[in-house]
């Protein structure tokens, strides 16, 4: 029984996995064909906030293969509950 739930529980997370190397394809892919990675980055919203600001960008022209991946990537990573990183200073 426990060898199921391991095995089971290996299995979710290298879907998660895929799915959060699959995310930052997208945000790579997509969103970088108008602004830096930094803009994203440096923004922490709510999964509401981040839908909103997905469907502005596509008003505006961006092509957005899967919205609801990209949401939800940005949502998890992106979160308005983790704090924002400090910034990486030049020596």
């Amino acid at each position: 029984m426990k060898r199921v739930m391991i095995a089971g529980l290996l299995v979710a997370g290298g879907c998660l996995a895929a799915d959060d190397e699959a995310g930052k394809k997208a945000l790579r892919t997509q969103c970088v064909a108008c602004h830096s990675l930094r803009l994203v980055e440096s923004q922490r919203l709510s999964a509401a906030a981040w839908g909103k600001e997905i469907d502005k960008m596509v008003g505006w022209g961006a092509v957005v293969q899967d919205r609801s991946l990209l949401l939800d990537y940005l949502a998890s990573e992106y979160s308005n509950t983790k704090p924002v990183p400090k910034p990486d200073m030049s020596r």
